[in-house]
């Protein structure tokens, strides 16, 4: 176990390394036609080049959805909340509504909104935590996707996922997931 921890840590140091190493010669490269791109776009490819402490680090993306239903118990409303945090700090938030959803519905589209704002602003590692046992062991394959609906939002969902350089997926109680379940049920009212 510790000769792989200790692999592990060389490969990070090597992979580091490396991209120092690239990042170099792409600088090289700016310098040389700096003249060419706009004041912005070099800011941009500047700021990139410079974060890859920030880009290797761990996102904890917090999802949920809310669901309510009338008296025969048929959904009549859905919102959707989440956060995305780096050290415990959110970077960014969503409180949507959704119309008429089941709740389980809501659970996937509330990931997938988040996921698109990973993406978005470029967050690329993610540690995803979301309090629906269900769509966290469709996610992980431990469950099938028997419903069309949910095969659909399962399937947008992995292709999303696929996008991003890491991730890992939670099943986490509602009481460790407050701020997303605040943020669906806010998403109810909208």
């Amino acid at each position: 176990m510790i000769l792989v921890l200790e692999i592990t840590g060389l490969e990070r140091h090597l992979c580091t390394k490396t991209m120092d190493d690239k990042n170099k010669k792409i600088s090289k490269i700016l310098d040389k036609y700096k003249s060419s791109f706009s004041s912005t776009d070099l800011s941009s490819l500047e700021s990139l080049l410079s974060n890859d402490s920030v880009v290797n680090e761990n996102y904890l993306l917090f999802t949920d959805g809310a669901c309510e239903f009338d008296n025969e118990y048929k959904p009549i409303n859905a919102g959707i909340g989440g956060v995305i945090k780096l050290k415990n700090k959110i970077l960014y938030s969503f409180s949507e509504n959704v119309g008429v959803k089941t709740n389980n519905e809501a659970e996937y589209l509330a990931l997938i909104k988040g996921l698109e704002l990973c993406l978005k602003n470029n967050i690329s590692n993610v540690l995803i935590f979301a309090d629906s046992e269900l769509v966290v062991k469709q996610i992980n394959g431990d469950y099938k996707v028997k419903n069309e609906r949910m095969a659909a939002l399962h399937k947008k969902t992995h292709g999303l996922l696929k996008m991003l350089s890491s991730w890992e997926i939670n099943h986490v109680l509602r009481d460790k997931n407050s701020e997303a379940d605040d943020l669906s049920k806010q998403g109810l009212s909208k």
